[in-house]
């Protein structure tokens, strides 16, 4: 009987239950996803099967897979959506397009109902597979819900990271005591409490150690008859194919599975065999034993295909063979990255000593290519276990570089400086080993001048080699450099086009790192490609390609890949937190800068300082913007030099000119041994400009630097800079030229969505409007005061054009710009403003008397 605190049909987890369904309220989207973790014995399972009733109940399409496939990579996903065989495996993009497809399709008006159980013993590419849809779920990307579950012990760590957790806690007392009272021959008294104690509240624990039901499965499996135990080892030994049990095992028939089948140890359908609880498989491996266990490799090995059977052959192995090994090694090169690490492993146990370490390397490169880094990180503690530094001498270079980009990944920037910094002032010849000159440019980067980029700057050569444009980039950039990046053709490597992004060459960078940004996001990225969406983004930031930019950056957050990397996630949240602010959106940009915990790297620190003193100053807080500014001028970056004319323009307007032209002092001091970019050379010549006390100089020199070829390819760049232009202009009594200034600086605004500066514009605009109700010309030339006359006059743009010999478009345009300039959005507001102004006797198309008492 079901009492207050029950879940339907079970004893207790009312409060997990309420958790769990949860997932299918319509009115709770943020509860769309759930990872159920408990340990072995304690009802997850019976969970999983209420919910999954309860969904289909509620009339929600249920898709469910569990870890119990054949072995085979995929296997998991064949047990889930078997239409989806067709999609071809070795493309893991086109299978998760077939997969989120086939979902999509099903269904209904209610979202499909995905559930994952023992996704702890699930196949390696099945679970790749799996973290993909979670993100993509847990983004709300897909008309589906998910709920997985597995122990607590073995929970994947990107599943953790990943989706909110729902543990499944053990019964209390009370309950406990209420399931032994249904168990036959319940004890009582002493014996009950010590039965009670020892449960833990563990459902499976309270029925096995009741009376008459010690080790309920073991007693079970020992009652099979022979056959059936040799059939069950066979599946315990990891495969799940009844035809491939078969082929190993002729005597594994129908008819053999049968008693394993009536007993509640295996459900045998759609030609797999499927344990119906771990322990039961644990069972069948302890009473079979370790002899009966390889010889059920063995077997298998003589019947499965290639990759299979090498990893039985691996399996049945004890002791070292080099050359099962050295076939591991072979093969694992061929495979997908993930199935390809467990190779690795499994080689390295196999390998002599002096070849351990080696393999492990290589492992945890491969599992550091696919985002792994938990898992190549325990992998590389055991392989600094088994390096021998007199036979070895050459793998604690390897070691190190692996270690450093692991830590800088895991966003312990300080930790991979160290690391690197001590290899590099300790390697024989530190030139000799590029993964460790090529891993260092990233840190080096990220935190600016100090032991890091010093020891860099030390050992690398001055010649330009394609493995060094990366951190010369960093620390020594030069003609050569740039000359050598420039000379890569595209599609090229993505450190390449990082070292193009630093040399202010954004279009080129993107060309470069376009095929690592796809392998990326496809899921098929090597390590080095990890980073390219951080130099793509900030190429696409600065191009004022924005939309872009969100196109490629959100699916990283939601990408299995990135899970692990701390840093690229931070730095993702980072560049969108700057795209916000640049809009305007500064309450978006403060969430999307909570999420990233390394934005405070100098490097980062440097652009979203930039941008929050341009929102900031957008709106008119130039103290606060100032402030900002000054904060991030260290002398750590060389990007600082890119703040200058923005603190320039906040020191204008708060009576902070002296220290604002300390600080670009020492700031340009500071790098003045550095090859400066056009770029950074624009920015220093427009903060010397903006700091000019003569407006009208001002206006001269910041008139050249805005209409550059090089500003002109940063349009908010250039646009921000443009506003400062206006402010001199009209200082120096140049309205319309002002005006003009603005009218373009506003159309780039707008263009780009960057709603605080388009609203600033817009109102430095409305201010020239009291100018121009005094006189609607002024901030016109003699041809556009012709063509608004006739406009307001009632003459089309056709009609204009022929009188004034132009074409209509040019007439077009000539209209767009002046609409703003006098405040005006149309042709009747035009006329209603000159007919307040005009005197009747004034002929259409001359000069009014107002503008030639001006002008003499």
């Amino acid at each position: 009987m079901e009492q207050e605190g029950d879940a339907p049909g079970l004893i207790g987890r009312a409060g997990v239950w309420a958790e769990l369904t949860a997932i299918l309220d319509a009115d709770r989207p943020e509860t769309r996803i759930a990872l159920l973790a408990g340990p072995a014995g304690i009802g997850k399972s019976t969970l999983v099967d209420a919910f999954a009733g309860a969904a289909a109940e509620r009339g929600h399409p249920v898709a469910r897979v569990s870890g119990v496939g054949d072995g085979k990579p995929y296997a998991g996903l064949r047990t889930l959506l078997g239409e989806v065989e067709k999609a071809d495996a070795a493309d893991p993009l086109a299978l998760r397009s077939a997969v989120c497809a086939e979902l999509a399709a099903r269904a209904t008006d209610l979202p499909v109902v995905l559930i994952a159980d023992d996704v702890d013993r699930i196949d390696a590419p099945t679970l790749d597979l799996l973290l993909t849809l979670a993100a993509v779920i847990t983004w709300g990307q897909m008309p589906v819900v998910a709920l997985f579950a597995a122990r607590t012990e073995r929970v994947p760590a990107e599943l953790a990271d990943l989706i909110p957790l729902i543990p499944v806690p053990p019964l209390s007392a009370r309950e406990a005591a209420r399931l032994l009272d249904r168990l036959p021959g319940a004890p009582e008294g002493a014996d009950r409490l010590d039965l009670l104690r020892r449960a833990g509240g563990n459902p499976l624990a309270l029925r096995e150690f009741a009376p008459g039901a010690t080790r309920a499965f073991d007693r079970r499996v020992r009652d099979l008859p022979g056959r059936t135990l040799r059939a069950l080892t066979l599946a315990a030994a990891g495969e799940r194919d009844l035809a491939t049990i078969t082929r190993a095992d002729p005597d594994a028939t129908l008819a053999a599975w049968q008693p394993a089948e009536e007993a509640g140890l295996v459900v045998v359908a759609d030609g797999t065999v499927r344990f119906t609880h771990p322990l039961v498989e644990q069972s069948v491996a302890e009473i079979a034993g370790p002899d009966a266990t390889d010889r059920a490799h063995r077997a298998l090995a003589a019947v499965a295909d290639a990759p299979r059977a090498l990893w039985h052959r691996a399996a049945a192995s004890a002791g070292t063979d080099p050359e099962l090994a050295a076939e591991l090694v072979d093969a694992a090169r061929r495979l997908d990255a993930v199935t390809a690490v467990g190779l690795l492993e499994r080689a390295a146990t196999l390998s002599p000593p002096s070849r351990q370490a080696p393999v492990l390397l290589e492992a945890a490169g491969r599992a550091a290519g696919v985002g792994r880094v938990r898992w190549a990180g325990e992998i590389v503690d055991r392989a600094r276990q088994a390096i021998s530094l007199e036979t070895q001498p050459e793998l604690p270079i390897t070691l190190a570089a692996l270690s450093s980009w692991l830590c800088t990944m895991r966003g312990r920037l300080q930790d991979a400086s160290d690391l690197l910094t001590s290899a590099l002032r300790s390697a024989p010849d530190p030139v000799r080993s590029p993964q460790l000159v090529s891993t260092a440019g990233l840190p080096a980067f990220l935190l600016g001048e100090g032991p890091l980029s010093a020891a860099l700057r030390e050992v690398l050569p001055p010649t330009a080699e394609p493995d060094t444009l990366f951190p010369l980039s960093v620390v020594a950039p030069s003609d050569s450099v740039r000359e050598a990046v420039l000379a890569t053709p595209a599609p090229g490597e993505a450190a390449i086009g990082a070292a193009a992004m630093l040399l202010d060459e954004p279009e080129h960078a993107l060309r470069l790192l376009e095929p690592a940004v796809t392998a990326l996001l496809a899921g098929t990225a090597t390590g080095v490609y990890l980073s390219a969406p951080r130099a793509a983004g900030w190429a696409l930031v600065d191009l004022g390609r924005w939309v872009e930019a969100e196109q490629m950056l959100v699916p990283l957050l939601t990408s299995p890949v990135t899970v692990e990397a701390t840093l690229m996630r931070s730095t993702t949240y980072a560049q969108l937190g700057v795209i916000a602010l640049s809009r305007g959106r500064r309450e978006a940009a403060a969430d999307l800068l909570g999420h990233s915990d390394d934005w405070r790297l100098p490097a980062l620190t440097v652009r979203v300082a930039q941008a929050q003193a341009q929102a900031a100053a957008a709106a008119g807080e130039h103290d606060h913007a100032f402030a900002l500014l000054s904060a991030a001028i260290t002398g750590t970056h060389f990007w600082e030099l890119l703040l200058l004319p923005d603190l320039a323009a906040a020191a204008q307007h708060t009576g902070q000119g002296p220290r604002a032209t300390r600080l670009s002092a020492e700031l340009t001091e500071r790098f003045a041994g550095r090859r400066l970019s056009t770029r950074l050379r624009t920015r220093v010549a427009a903060a010397a400009a903006l700091s000019d006390p003569d407006p009208a100089a001002a206006a001269e020199q910041l008139t050249a630097l805005v209409t550059g070829d090089d500003t002109r390819r940063r349009p908010f760049e250039q646009a921000v800079l443009a506003v400062e232009l206006a402010d001199r202009l009209r200082r120096s009594a140049q309205p319309r030229r002002a005006g003009e200034v603005l009218v373009d600086a506003l159309d780039t605004f707008e263009r780009l969505d960057a709603a605080g500066w388009a609203s600033r514009v817009r109102g430095e605009l409305r201010a020239e409007t009291a100018t121009v109700r005094a006189n609607p010309f002024a901030p016109l030339s003699a041809q556009q005061e012709q063509i608004a006359r006739l406009a307001a006059a009632g003459l089309t743009n056709r009609e204009i054009a022929g009188r004034l010999f132009l074409s209509p478009r040019t007439v077009g345009s000539h209209l767009y710009r002046m609409f703003p300039l006098l405040g005006v959005t149309n042709r009747t507001q035009l006329a209603d403003l000159l007919r307040s102004h005009l005197t009747d006797d004034a002929p259409a198309g001359g000069r009014h008397d107002g503008r030639r008492d001006r002008n003499g």
